[in-house]
């Protein structure tokens, strides 16, 4: 049970870190959104459901792209995707990309796990 709950939240983080990226490339018009999954797709080998498994290179590529400009993309993804989760995004020192969505990612796992926990020890009293 506690491993379906883990892919459970492991689907849910993804569709969650996709729908923030989705969100912040498109502030910048569908246009620029598509052309820069394009250039993700085919020039770097990134495709779209592919960034969660691959965010430290998602970054790297983004900062290839926009140089200095891709510090406010990621900011824009970080904020939204920590408001998915109901926190508001602090910036820490010494934290990367890839530490930030690392850490939504292991708060969302770990809450998933609690909660296993907690309902399958309700059964075991029953």
């Amino acid at each position: 049970m506690l491993r379906m709950v883990r892919d459970l939240q492991e689907c849910k983080f993804k569709c969650l870190l996709v729908k923030a990226v989705d969100e912040s490339l498109n502030c910048l018009g569908d246009s620029v959104r598509y052309s820069i999954y394009f250039h993700l797709e085919y020039t770097f080998g990134i495709k779209r459901e592919e960034i969660p498994k691959k965010p430290e290179i998602f970054a790297d590529k983004l900062e290839e792209l926009f140089k200095d400009g891709s510090c406010f993309i990621k900011k824009l993804i970080l904020k939204r995707l920590y408001e998915s989760v109901g926190l508001e995004f602090k910036r820490k020192e010494n934290y990367s990309f890839s530490d930030y969505i690392n850490e939504i990612k292991n708060l969302l796992t770990k809450q998933a796990e609690i909660k296993a926990e907690g309902t399958l020890a309700c059964k075991k009293r029953k």
